[in-house]
This record gives C-alpha cells, structure tokens and sequence, in this order.
C-alpha cells in the first residue's frame, strides 16, 4: 500500500496529512491526487489554501501580539465527506487532526474567513475539550477585523451545510459585540468600567455584555446537543440481529479475547464460549451500528492474536503480565488472565453507539500487537544485539550531547529549569539522568519493533501519528528537559512510518521549534545530533529470530 493512499483510507474522510501542509496550505503533489481521484477541483484546493493561509498569518500574529492566543502549528485535516458517519466532536488521530467538513471550502458557499475560523476555532476546541466555550473563548479573532471581512464570514456562515452551522451563524449573529469586547493586551479598557475576565483568553467582558455572552454560550450547547442527538438518532435501530451475530461468533470461533463492561468486570471470556448472557445484556443497550462495529473491532483483536500466537516457537515462554499494566484503552493486556481485554465501556469511546470512528479500527489492531509485544520484551526475545561495550559507549554519546546542552543554557533558561533537572539529576550528571529517562522507555520501541512484522501500512501510520502530538499539556515550561526526552523518543516512531520527513514532521506539528529552537535550549544541529544518538540507542535491539516461526 503506498502512503498515498493511506490519506484515502476511510471513506468518510481524507486527509491532508502534516507531511503534506506548510503555512501557504497543501502540497502541490497533494492537490493534483485530490484532482487526479476526483475529490476536489481547482476551486475547493484553491479555497482550502487561501482558508490555511489566513489562519496561519492571523494566528501568528494573534501569537505574537498576545500571550493568550495559541500559535499556529501543523495538524492533519481530516475532512469530513459523510456527515453522519462520523461521530461530531470527535478528536481524530489523538488530538493531532482537525476535523472539519468538505462543505467548509465549497466555493459555491464558502469562504476563506469561515473556512479560517473554523481551523483557529478547532485549535481553541482541541486545547480546552471545550465546545460550548470555544466561540467567546476565541473572540480575539474578531478584534480587528474589518467590515467586509466580518460581512463574508456571516454570508458564508448562512449559507453553510455544517452539521453545526447554526453555532456559526450565531457567531456571525454575534460579531457586532463580540467586536465591541475589550482584550488585555489587543484592545486595553478605555474607561473605568468594570470588567470581568475569561481566564486563559485576556478577554475582558463589560457587564453590559455579560448576558449576550452567555447567549453565545447557549447557542452553541444547544446545537451541540442537537447535533449529537440528530448523530445517534441516525443510528439508533435495533441491535437484536448484530447482536445475535456477534453472539454465534463468539459461541462458534471462541476467539482469543476478554471481553469487559464496566469497571473492568469481564461479560465474555473464550474459555466458557457460550456462556453469552452478560454478552448479551451489554450489547442491548447499544444499536445495530455500535454492535456491528464491536463484532468487527473483536474480529481484528483475534486475528492479531492468533497470528502472533502462531509465531512464537515456545508460547508457554511468555511470562504473565506486569501487574501494574494499565487496564484501559483501545485493548489492553488483562493482569490476570494474560490476554487482551476489549471493554465495552471504555471511557470516551461510545463503542455500542454509532460507527467506529475514522482510524480507530486501525489503532486498535496496533495497540494489541504492542500489548502482545511487551510480553515478548518482557520475556527477553526483543533483547540488545550489541555488546555490552557498544551499548554503554552509544548511551554514553548520547548523555555527552546532553551534559553539553545543559551546560549551554542561558541563566533565564538555566532558572526555568533547575529545579526539575535537580529532581532528575540527584547526584548524577544530567546528561545521564536525562539519557536513563530516555531509555526508560525502550521497552515501547522494543515491543512495536516486533509489532512491525505483523501490522499493515495503515495500522503503522495511524499508530505513528497518534504518538507524534504536542506535549504541552503534560509537561509544564520548567520540564522542559521531560519534554525533550519525550520527543526525542517519539521521533524514533517516525522511522516506521513512510513519511519521508520526519524531523520536520516533528517540529513543525508539536511547537518544537518554538519551545526549544525559539527559546534558544537546542538549535537545529544540536537536534539532529541528539536525534542520531538516540537512533544508535534504539537500533542496538532487534528481535531474537529463534523465537519466531522462520515462515512470518
């Protein structure tokens, strides 16, 4: 399968991935597919660029003339093209995708101001989980703009196809005082009068304006809900007959998995193949699309089992499971029983209600290769293929790059970070503390190096993308040095994937380049040598070939 294609992959979306967006908009190779497959015309790509274009120039002017507005970065853009099909609200590819709809640059409705909007309005959804919110929270938008600009937002707002265009249109209802609000910094108060504050926004509300923003507010909830509302009823059909496949599937293949509802409390297990009463209760609070959806996500958590059950020359060698393995997530690798768990009820996921979401299905084949990859790490099958001599002499370069960064700090970054790297470092040097965090996590490159062989293209990409996202919201300014770490290990996924450049990738999707390139903590070479050393580091494992069946 070439990458191409990969962006094609759903028929309910396509993607214009992150290795193919600069701030002018896609890629020329990018728009002749679209062209070439009959997605889009000249007049869409053209529409989508201009839209890009103005998000970036006005975002990062926005950025820099206040603290409060985030710059822009790269995300992929999963454009929506079957409304109904995917679930609203949905944060595709973890956070690291917008989703917007192909209606959003038709150029027979649209224009470039909404189409502007609606990417600075999902950057400020992804950062809050907000969706209510979202619109007062980004009013710096407006502050600014001009009569035309604000009269060809409100055209293309009414004329707009969006699921949830009526949130637009009261937005458009909106710019005459929305206008008229003041900003810490953007638009500073004029008069004494009292202001009240949005915190995290610099907007400041006068009281005269309290109520017409909790009627924006309103708006937006309500068609939220009756968008959500109008989703599920478009699926909500009975789930007898999904159920009762899934059920004779179940009794008559007894595949290898647990399935779990809530709590962790298992409904199903494949010792006891037709014992389906709990089963069945479960799924009949669902609908026929969330139980057929379920059938199929179990479907390739089997397969994926029995194919790498069948690989291993010595099964009983596995060792049982780390008990404080996590028992959440797409699946994952139950304490107790040592096989995979599929729950029902995994938070955020809404598995019995709808369709599966666009790449879910993909990243829950590669999440279950790397839960079964840990155990094969665990039991020593993934192991160091270098001597103990090279091994200690690739961390040890690896430590010197980063003794030397941290040597070269600033005193403003020095302050930042001190108290961190104390915590880290103890009596050590930090370029070893900080190399011993790095390889803390080679457990996880070890277990997905094995999970190579049995994952296809799209379980790769979507397995790499998920992994690649901004680390802002785990680690403050002064873990910086965490952060680093973080992505100096994420990088390495990259090496899986297909996109052929990945240091870019990277930096320009995450705020890389403004955390540390801009602060001045790292320059580019610095990185790509550090980004060498830690390659050296992982490509010192390699699986034990005796383990596995020479036919795979």
């Amino acid at each position: 399968m070439a990458l191409v294609d990969y962006y094609f992959a759903d028929p309910r979306v396509f993607l214009i991935p992150i290795e193919h967006l600069s701030p002018a908009g896609m890629s020329t190779e990018l728009a002749a597919e679209l062209r070439a497959r009959g997605v889009w015309s000249d007049a869409h790509i053209a529409l989508f660029n201009g839209s890009f274009r103005l998000y970036w120039t006005r975002s990062t002017d926005l950025a820099q003339r206040t603290g409060t507005w985030m710059p822009p970065r790269l995300r992929h853009v999963a454009v929506v093209v079957h409304e109904i099909g995917v679930r609203p609200y949905a944060q595709l590819l973890n956070t690291s995708a917008w989703t917007v709809y192909a209606c959003d640059f038709d150029p027979e409705t649209s224009h470039a101001e909404l189409g502007a909007y609606v990417l600075a309005h999902g950057d400020r959804m992804a950062l809050t989980g907000e969706v209510a919110l979202t619109a007062v929270h980004s009013a710096a938008w407006w502050l600014g703009r001009s009569d035309e600009e604000c009269a060809a937002f409100a055209t293309a707002a009414a004329r707009s196809r969006r699921p949830d265009a009526d949130g637009l249109r009261a937005v458009a209802r909106a710019l005459p005082w929305l206008r008229q609000l003041r900003h810490e910094s953007l638009a500073p108060p004029t008069t004494d009068e009292a202001y009240r504050a949005i915190p995290g926004t610099g907007i400041l509300v006068p009281a005269v304006l309290e109520m017409k923003v909790h009627s924006l507010v309103d708006a937006w909830s309500m068609t939220a809900r009756r968008m959500l509302g109008e989703h599920r009823a478009a699926w909500l059909s009975d789930p007898s007959r999904a159920g009762a496949l899934l059920c004779d599937w179940l009794a008559s293949d007894a595949p290898p998995v647990l399935i779990t509802g809530s709590g962790g409390r298992i409904v199903w297990e494949p010792e006891h193949p037709k014992r389906l009463g709990a089963l069945r209760a479960a799924v009949e609070r669902g609908d026929a699309a969330g139980v057929a959806a379920v059938h199929e996500d179990l479907r390739v958590v089997a397969r994926h089992t029995r194919a790498f059950q069948a690989a291993l020359v010595d099964p009983a060698g596995l060792p049982p499971p780390d008990p404080e393995t996590d028992q959440r997530g797409y699946s994952y690798m139950h304490r107790e029983r040592g096989l995979i768990a599929y729950n029902l009820d995994e938070p955020g996921m809404e598995r019995l209600t709808g369709p599966d979401l666009p790449y879910a299905r993909a990243m829950l084949g590669a999440r279950t290769l790397h839960e079964w990859g840990h155990l094969a790490v665990a039991a020593g099958w993934v192991p160091c293929a270098v001597s103990d001599r090279e091994y200690a002499e690739r961390r040890g370069a690896l430590a010197a790059v980063l003794t030397e960064t941290v040597a070269g700090l600033s005193p403003e970054l020095r302050s930042l970070t001190a108290v961190d790297l104390a915590d880290l470092s103890g009596d050590r040097e930090p370029g070893d503390a900080l190399a011993s965090l790095f390889q803390a996590r080679i457990s996880d490159w070890q277990a997905n190096v094995l999970a190579q062989r049995f994952l296809d293209r799209i379980e790769i990409e979507t397995y790499v993308r998920h992994n690649i996202r901004t680390l802002r919201s785990v680690h403050p300014p002064a873990q910086l040095f965490r952060m680093l770490m973080r992505y100096l290990f994420e990088l390495q996924y990259l090496r899986f994937s297909e996109v052929a450049d990945a240091y870019t990738f990277l930096v320009r999707s995450t705020w890389f380049d403004r955390d540390f390139f801009a602060t001045g903590l790292l320059d580019e070479q610095s990185f790509a040598v550090l980004d060498e050393r830690a390659a050296a580091l992982c490509a010192a494992y390699a699986v034990d070939e005796s383990r596995f069946n020479a036919t795979l």
